[in-house]
C-alpha cells in the first residue's frame, strides 16, 4: 500500500514559470474515453464541484445514459455531430457480438473523419461494477484473430482501451496496435482491478514508443501530471466533464476545464516542469502509508 507524492523542485538557475502546456506528447488524441472509479494512488484532496445529495441521481442518470449512448448500434449520427464540432475524435467501438456491426463502426469513422479508432477489450465479459447485473448482452467475446481482423479493416490507427499489464501490452503491440490507453474502464471490468498508475510504469516500459492515454478516476491536475510523469502522452476526463455538464452545461465544462488547466500548470511550476515534455518521473516520491499507519 502507497501513495505518490510530488515533491516541489527548482530545476537549472531559474523558477520554471510560464510553463507551456500546448506541446503534447500524444500522436493520438483522446476523444471520448469512459472514466469514472477512484485511483488508490492519488492526492489526498478532490476537487469541489458543488455536487450536492440532492444532484446525485441526476448524475447517475446522465452517467447511465452515457454509458448506454456508447453501447448503441446506431451511434453514427451522434458521432457525426461530435466530429462535427471540430475536435480530433478518437472512436472507441465496443465489443458488439456481431462483427459485422464492429466493421460498420470502424468504416463509419473513417468516412465520418475520426482520426482514429479502436475497441473496449475490458468488456469482452460485459460491464460490471460490483452487485451489478453484467451487460448489455449485445456485447461479447473477441479472439486474437477477430481483433487482427478488426486491425487489418481500417486505415486509421487503432487503439486498444483497457491494457492494465505489460502481458496485454505485449499482445496488443503483437496484433499492431497503433496506441494503447491504460484503464479499469472506470472500475466497471472486475472489482479490485489494479490501479492504473501502478499499471501505467509496467505498460510503458513494455511499448516505449506507442502513444499511451490513461482514464478511470482522474480528478485534479496534479492527478494528471502523476500520469505524465509515469509515461503517459494523455488522460481522458470524460466523467470529470460530464458531472460538470450536468451540474453547469457549458460554463461548468468550461470552468473545469480551466480549473484543470490552470492547476496543472501551476503544479508544473512547482515541481520545476518548464513544459509537458520535460515532466518526468523524478518528481514522484512513493510514500509508504503501511509503515506511516504503524508507526
Amino acid at each position: 500500500v502507497g501513495e505518490l507524492r510530488v515533491a516541489p523542485e527548482v530545476r537549472g538557475d531559474e523558477r520554471a514559470e510560464g510553463v507551456e502546456l500546448q506541446a503534447s506528447r500524444a500522436d493520438v488524441r483522446e476523444g471520448a474515453c469512459d472514466e469514472g472509479a477512484a485511483e488508490a494512488v492519488s492526492f489526498e484532496r478532490r476537487i469541489d464541484l458543488g455536487v450536492h445529495e440532492r444532484d446525485v441521481a441526476v448524475l447517475e442518470r446522465v452517467a447511465d445514459r452515457a454509458r448506454e449512448a456508447a453501447c448503441r448500434p446506431d451511434l453514427v449520427p451522434e458521432l457525426g455531430r461530435i466530429v462535427d464540432q471540430g475536435a480530433p475524435v478518437l472512436h472507441i467501438v465496443k465489443p458488439f457480438k456481431d462483427d459485422e456491426m464492429v466493421l460498420r463502426h470502424l468504416e463509419k469513422a473513417a468516412e465520418l473523419g475520426c482520426v482514429a479508432v479502436g475497441m473496449d477489450v475490458d468488456v469482452f465479459f460485459l460491464e460490471k461494477a460490483w452487485d451489478e447485473v453484467p451487460g448489455p448482452d449485445l456485447l461479447g467475446h473477441k479472439t486474437l484473430d477477430d481483433m487482427r481482423r478488426f486491425r487489418a479493416a481500417t486505415k486509421l490507427p487503432f487503439v486498444i482501451k483497457g491494457v492494465l499489464s505489460a502481458h496485454d501490452a505485449r499482445h496488443a503491440c503483437d496484433l499492431g496496435a497503433d496506441g494503447l490507453i491504460v484503464s479499469s474502464h472506470g472500475g466497471e471490468t472486475i472489482d479490485y482491478a489494479m490501479p492504473v498508475l501502478q499499471a501505467l510504469p509496467a505498460v510503458r516500459r513494455e511499448c516505449p514508443r506507442l502513444p499511451i492515454l490513461v482514464d478511470s478516476g482522474f480528478r485534479r491536475g496534479a492527478d494528471m501530471l502523476k500520469a505524465l510523469a509515469l509515461g503517459a502522452n494523455g488522460v481522458g476526463i470524460a466523467t470529470l466533464l460530464l458531472i460538470a455538464c450536468a451540474g453547469g452545461g457549458r460554463d461548468g465544462v468550461k470552468a473545469i476545464m480551466e480549473s484543470l488547466y490552470e492547476e496543472l500548470g501551476r503544479t508544473m511550476s512547482i515541481t520545476g516542469c518548464r513544459s509537458v515534455d520535460s515532466i518526468d518521473p523524478s518528481i514522484l516520491h512513493r510514500v509508504d502509508l503501511t509503515a506511516a499507519s504503524i508507526a
